[in-house]
């Protein structure tokens, strides 16, 4: 290992394993999920699995979303960030809550905030509200991440 390596490998996190960060050699969660599919495969040909596991598409997308897509990507008024989404999409967030599950009296600039997927915003819940010590309740399945991420922070 370079004396550059050496430094930038002494500079993880001690939460992320410290100066042996990506040294071990365990099977990560989706790496199991790759296995196990293969295996299932070679066992029950011509059969169809859904998998979820990594949480990319399969497919590419239609190609009329494609068009629309880079439609809208030209147009200058969509190339800003937004802070907290457009409030057409809030109230429409709202809607859908109490349609859906009669939740009634959100509150659009307090009880709505959007992230660019789930995965992202369950990945930023830890660093909110676990302790070391906590305890994540997880569905499966699910997104593994918030329990990665528990784990970083000293949590279960």
């Amino acid at each position: 290992m370079s004396s550059n390596e050496s430094y930038i490998q002494n500079l993880f996190a001690g939460r992320l394993g410290g100066d042996q960060f990506g040294k071990d050699t365990k099977i990560y969660k989706f790496e199991k999920i790759k296995r196990a599919k293969r295996a299932a495969l070679e066992a029950n040909p011509g059969k169809e699995l859904f998998d979820m596991g990594v949480g990319e598409p399969d497919e590419m997308a239609d190609a009329g979303v494609v068009k629309v897509l880079q439609q809208e990507a030209e147009k200058p008024e969509n190339r800003g960030y937004t802070d907290n989404g457009i409030e057409e999409f809030k109230i429409a967030a709202i809607q859908y809550m109490e349609k859906t599950f009669g939740i009634k009296g959100l509150d659009p600039a307090k009880h709505v905030n959007h992230t660019i997927g789930s995965k992202p915003c369950l990945a930023m819940l830890p660093s909110i509200f676990i302790n070391p010590g906590d305890i994540t309740l997880m569905t499966i399945p699910g997104y593994p991440v918030m329990g990665t991420h528990t784990q970083y922070l000293g949590g279960k």
